[in-house]
């Protein structure tokens, strides 16, 4: 008993983890804020100085992806299957590229303003954070509250599919409406890349819900 408890604490443990997480959902909720500003935005250099702020959480989101996998390689027991974090990691590194891929296209299209429903998704995208943020915090006692977080994954599904209903709404309407077809592919493929964020980040539901059937 006393030589395992001391080959115990020699061994990396995992809870390292967590605080990974948590920083990396706290980067995608910080930047999901920033990019309904950019939404609601008119001037072309407020616009650009907004995606300023979403590509540095971009990188920086890219920043906590490398301590993950660093962490993974170096870390003998870890809180779940490896499989699953690096899985958990890299969607919410996929939501923040697609939050930035639809910055980076608002200012390089430049148009004259934003589609109502650009908000309505953006704001559906902040909630979605809202939500990977809440259940990643409870990652490490989900044992104690299972069905609290599937509910949250339950909620983010919901979110998607409220934002698939905008998203179709939205291309109904512009093709009734806009008669510049240069316009209209352009805000097509910005509204395309938010509402592709917000699939994404219910595929983060999907890891977490998966990991608490696993292990709780």
């Amino acid at each position: 008993m006393k030589r395992n408890s001391v080959f115990r604490k020699l061994i990396p443990q995992g809870n390292k983890f967590y605080p990974i997480l948590s920083d990396m959902s706290d980067n995608l909720l910080s930047c999901s804020g920033i990019f309904v500003e950019l939404t609601r935005a008119t001037d072309k250099e407020a616009r650009r100085n907004l995606y300023t702020q979403i590509k540095q959480l971009e990188t920086q989101g890219d920043k906590y992806l490398g301590l993950l996998f660093d962490e993974l390689n170096n870390t003998f027991i870890t809180p779940f299957d490896r499989e699953d974090i690096n899985a958990l990691g890299e969607k919410m590194d996929d939501v923040l590229d697609s939050m930035n891929s639809a910055a980076k296209r608002v200012v390089l299209y430049q148009p004259d303003c934003m589609p109502e429903q650009s908000v309505q998704l953006a704001l559906l995208l902040q909630k979605g954070c809202e939500l990977i943020r809440t259940a990643v915090s409870e990652l490490d006692t989900m044992k104690k509250s299972p069905k609290s977080v599937k509910e949250i994954c339950a909620k983010l599904h919901k979110v998607e599919n409220e934002a698939d209903d905008v998203y179709e709404h939205f291309i109904l309407n512009i093709f009734e409406t806009e008669r510049n077809a240069i316009v209209l592919v352009k805000l097509k493929e910005i509204m395309q890349e938010i509402e592709r964020a917000t699939d994404k980040a219910d595929s983060v539901g999907k890891i977490i819900k998966t990991i608490v059937v696993k292990y709780a």
